[in-house]
């Protein structure tokens, strides 16, 4: 008999059932806002304040890096009731462009229901009343939305966001630092998955991912864009993005990776090419940069791979062998990813 036949029997004290009771501790609930769309994705922001302030100002109780939406949008303030519970309402303060309330724009003060979700600038929030082991769940898949797996490096939609925001905010301040973004790829990695299975791919994804973390200097500003492509940024002009990419580019050369699951004795080797493109010369949005460093990445590869290229307007540019990238590919990865 299979151990899927059998029924596991549990005894009464496993239950952990209070003697005086005789009911289980229901878990207190606590007021948050789910991310639904925005950033950061998927976090449960709570609240714990009597009156909170939503909005993009750094002031804020709740920042929303969100262009469209006002410094103070909006408010979620608590009343507490004769019974000792709580109700929450949700007012706009009058901002410029409205909140709304399940696909209504607010014109007054609205009770607030579990799960009524809340449209502020591109920002779409669910109010939800969370236990504790329901806020631990939500963290957990936050996470998952902001870190690959495999490599542990960021996840391509949290760096892409972060980029967005770090170009936005130099674009306001009057110190003008620069911005340079790598977009690195693998060289002929179907060889490896085809010769050698999958498996030996994904150690190799992984290797270079913690070599691309190393050189970088955090695992917070590189992600794995997709399959076997990466997506870095870091302050400065793009020779240092150069001496960066050069750094990782040797490194991955002059390792042994692993090349068979069951002999480690195999062992095999593989290079990377790198594009670069920098703020602001070659763009003033994160779009921009990472559309024209692929282009400068499609150069190295077209030129024998193995290389790191800066980008050049002059002879970087789409054609109908490697057309521009589009922003939808950028923020939710090519059809290969993983």
């Amino acid at each position: 008999m299979s151990d899927a036949e059998h029924t596991l029997k549990l005894d009464i004290k496993d239950l952990e059932i209070s003697p005086t009771t005789a009911t289980v501790a229901v878990p207190s609930k606590r007021p948050v806002l789910v991310v639904l769309q925005g950033q950061p994705l998927g976090l449960a922001l709570q609240l714990e304040k009597e009156k909170a302030i939503i909005g993009r100002g750094s002031t804020s109780d709740v920042v929303l890096r969100d262009d469209i939406a006002s410094r103070a949008h909006a408010e979620i303030y608590r009343l507490e009731t004769t019974d000792s519970c709580a109700e929450y309402f949700v007012k706009d303060l009058d901002s410029t462009n409205g909140t709304y309330l399940n696909g209504s724009r607010l014109f007054d003060a609205q009770m607030l229901q579990d799960g009524d979700k809340i449209k502020i600038g591109r920002h779409l929030m669910k109010f939800a009343l969370l236990d504790e082991y329901e806020a631990e769940f939500q963290e957990k898949l936050h996470q998952m939305t902001q870190t690959d797996e495999l490599t542990g490096l960021r996840s391509r939609r949290s760096l892409f966001a972060d980029l967005d925001r770090q170009v936005s905010l130099t674009g306001r301040s009057r110190d003008k630092k620069r911005i340079s973004v790598i977009m690195l790829d693998i060289d002929f990695f179907k060889k490896v998955n085809d010769g050698r299975g999958h498996l030996v791919g994904s150690h190799a994804i992984r290797d270079v991912g913690h070599i691309i973390r190393d050189e970088v200097g955090s695992a917070d500003c590189a992600a794995r864009y997709g399959g076997e492509e990466y997506l870095a940024y870091l302050t400065g002009a793009a020779e240092t993005a150069f001496e960066v990419a050069e750094k990782i580019r040797k490194r991955v050369a002059a390792t042994d990776f692993q090349g068979s699951t069951s002999d480690p004795t195999q062992i095999m080797k593989i290079t990377i090419s790198a594009g670069i493109a920098a703020y602001p010369k070659d763009g003033e949005t994160a779009l921009d940069l990472v559309q024209k460093a692929d282009q400068a990445l499609y150069r190295a590869k077209r030129s024998g791979r193995n290389q790191t290229c800066i980008y050049d307007a002059k002879v970087d540019h789409p054609d109908e062998a490697h057309p521009m990238v589009d922003a939808s590919a950028i923020i939710y990865g090519p059809a290969d990813a993983q």
